[in-house]
């Protein structure tokens, strides 16, 4: 059995997170971001048989994207707003290229969908660099640094954290 992986807004490449998300993510230089990066990702033990779901703005220099080979397994991206790259230059890195799924039971999406169109579901997404949707049990963020431990959560972790929250799925 494969584990399945959730994790959002890399931002590999991206110099201004280093001043955005200052005391939040840890680097002087964008290699060192970019390295705390993949190591997190690399310390849950993915292997060949991980499926990841990489919830949006993942590089913003198409040569950061090279990073993304470093992780073992197949990767999904779902499309976020810092996503500007051709779809072809994606598919070099990604096994499939996603604007949000239902999967599992979930939205899994980049921006957080809509609270009226959950229809009984719950929502794991990225985008949310401030985490402003906390206080609905409905939404998990993925975002990389709201993560517990600022690592990637698994499918398993996911479903315990919505059923303490009382939610099953």
């Amino acid at each position: 059995m494969s584990s399945v992986l959730f994790v959002g807004d890399f931002h590999l490449g991206h110099k201004s997170i280093l001043k955005l998300q200052q005391g939040v993510r840890p680097g002087y230089t964008i290699d060192q971001h970019d390295n705390w990066v993949v190591n997190q990702c690399l310390s849950v033990g993915p292997n060949k048989r991980t499926l990841w779901y990489i919830l949006g703005d993942v590089s913003m220099e198409i040569s950061s994207l090279e990073r993304i080979n470093e992780l073992p397994g197949e990767k999904i991206l779902v499309m976020g707003n810092h996503d500007k790259f051709e779809t072809q230059t994606y598919l070099k890195y990604f096994k499939r290229i996603v604007g949000g799924i239902k999967k599992y039971g979930i939205w899994i999406t980049h921006i957080p969908i809509h609270p009226q169109e959950l229809l009984e579901k719950v929502n794991v997404h990225g985008h949310c660099h401030n985490n402003s949707l906390k206080n609905d049990p409905r939404y998990l963020n993925a975002s990389i640094e709201w993560l517990p431990k600022q690592k990637p959560i698994s499918l398993d972790q996911v479903r315990s954290l919505f059923r303490e929250r009382g939610i099953s799925i």
